[in-house]
Order: structure tokens, then C-alpha cells, then sequence
């Protein structure tokens, strides 16, 4: 896409008290995109997490981590957000002044209404593998929702994987989880793992998708997300799921074909197998 995006209404409703940020040590801005889609990250928001001066951006950033994902006690402790994302990539996400969100979230945060500071509100953590331009996608969190503010995780999502430049994304998420409706919209997911015991909560996907500038210019114009004809429904329980694992063990190519289905015998995923 070789111009900007029409940004859809609710993303451009969270650009009216958001601003994006970046978390990662000066050195590594050159190699980021600041201004992804035109959307420039200020100055004051390009956070180096090596300064002293970080530390309060940076318990925020910890809080916001665990309000979002400590329900499902997968919180990451602060030396995991240094060691495995701020120093090898980069956080980013929308944050927004204090006078902006309820008491309930200034509270969460410690802030005053007064007070000269932007928040974070949302956060995406991708971090690069051994594969060129490939990152894996370890975290996507957002109060957009305590905030008022529609689509928050999934504009932050499409900025990011701008902002780090990336060529392809991988993810894990769980098959009962709200996320992967978020993730759905970058789709086809191509899936790489249907039940992967190697994670914490075996009934998790790992999947793939593209993040080339029209794909994401379509997510930010809030275009349908794209689906393909599924050869199958798979229910959702570890009998199918284990099941499907075995036909990619075995050299299927499998995606996830649309969106979950709610039958009277439980949830199923259309899926398309290619052999």
C-alpha cells in the first residue's frame, strides 16, 4: 500500500487522547519505524528503559500487564519485559493523559488528574526469532475497554508490527480465549500447532500470519477479516484438537478458516486442510 490508511472511525477516536510510545534502548530507534503509517511516536513517548527516568513508565507499563493478564496468571514479572523484549526489540502501545480515563484506572495507575504525564493504555511485545523478519508475538494487552475506547488491542497490534518493521508474525494463543478473535482479523491464520503441550495450557494454537502494509492498511480501514472455505469442523476439546495436531505433525498445512462455532455439542473450529 503505497499510501496511508483511511484510519476507521474508532481508531481515529482513539487518536484523539492517545499518543503511540516506544520502549527500547536509544540505539535501537534508528532501526524501528516512528512513525508508522504517519502516526509519529513524540519525542517525550520514544522511552530508553537503561535511564533512570524510565522507572515510573515502566511500573505502568508492569501494571498494565497484570490487570490484563494476571486473571489468567500469566503476568510477566518487570526482569522478563527487560531481558526478553525492551533490550532484544521493542514495546509499543497508545498511552493517554491522566485527565482522560476514570478514577477507577487513575487509581490502578497512582495518578493524579493534574498531572503532566501520558499513561500507558495498551501495549504489543513481539520479539524476533532466528527467522529474517520474522517475530513472535508475546503480547498484546489493552484497558480500551475500561477506557471507553473500541479496538484498542487491535489498532495497537497493526501499529506495532509496523513499528518493528516486521516481515511475518507468530503468536500462541488459547483456543477459549477472546485474543484470538483480535487475531483472527490478520488472518488466515495458518496454524502451526493445534494442541502444544510444551506451553502451560496444552489446549493452545501457535499460529502465522503476514504483516505486509495492505494487510495491515485493511485492519486499520476495519476491513472484514478475511476468511477461506473450511474443509472441516474440529471440535474444540482435546480429542479433536490432539487429532488435528497429528495431521500437521504429519505435513498437513491447516488454517483457521473463520471465526469459532457454537453448536449444541460444544465449540468447533472451521479449519482448512491442505495436504
Amino acid at each position: 500500500m503505497a499510501h496511508p490508511p483511511e484510519l476507521a472511525e474508532i481508531y481515529r477516536d482513539a487518536l484523539r487522547i492517545c499518543r503511540p510510545f516506544v520502549v527500547a534502548p536509544r540505539g535501537h530507534w534508528e532501526h524501528l519505524d516512528l512513525a508508522p503509517f504517519g502516526i509519529k511516536i513524540p519525542k517525550t513517548l520514544r522511552i530508553d528503559p537503561t535511564v533512570l527516568a524510565s522507572q515510573r513508565f515502566l511500573t505502568w507499563i508492569e501494571r498494565l500487564d497484570a490487570q490484563t493478564f494476571g486473571p489468567q496468571a500469566m503476568a510477566m514479572e518487570r526482569w522478563v519485559f527487560y531481558d526478553c523484549a525492551e533490550w532484544p526489540s521493542a514495546l509499543f502501545g497508545l498511552a493517554v493523559r491522566p485527565r482522560d480515563v476514570s478514577p477507577m484506572l487513575r487509581e490502578r495507575f497512582e495518578v493524579a488528574p493534574q498531572e503532566k504525564v501520558w499513561v500507558p493504555l495498551s501495549l504489543h511485545v513481539a520479539i524476533p526469532t532466528v527467522a529474517p523478519g520474522e517475530f513472535f508475538e508475546h503480547n498484546v494487552g489493552s484497558l480500551g475497554k475500561e477506557a471507553g475506547l473500541k479496538g484498542l488491542g487491535t489498532f495497537t497490534k497493526a501499529l506495532g508490527c509496523r513499528v518493528l518493521r516486521a516481515k511475518s508474525l507468530v503468536g500462541a494463543a488459547q483456543w477459549n480465549g477472546r485474543a484470538l478473535t483480535m487475531h483472527r482479523r490478520f488472518g488466515p491464520l495458518e496454524l502451526l500447532t493445534a494442541f502444544t503441550p510444551a506451553h502451560s495450557y496444552p489446549r493452545t494454537l501457535t499460529y502465522r500470519h503476514g504483516t505486509d502494509a495492505a494487510l495491515l492498511g485493511r485492519v486499520l480501514e476495519d476491513g472484514e477479516a478475511p476468511s477461506v472455505d473450511s474443509t472441516q469442523l474440529v471440535k474444540v476439546d482435546e480429542h479433536g484438537l490432539i487429532g488435528l495436531q497429528r495431521r500437521i505433525e504429519r505435513g498437513a498445512r491447516c488454517t483457521l478458516a473463520g471465526p469459532l462455532v457454537e453448536r449444541a455439542r460444544g465449540l468447533f473450529a472451521p479449519i482448512r486442510v491442505e495436504t
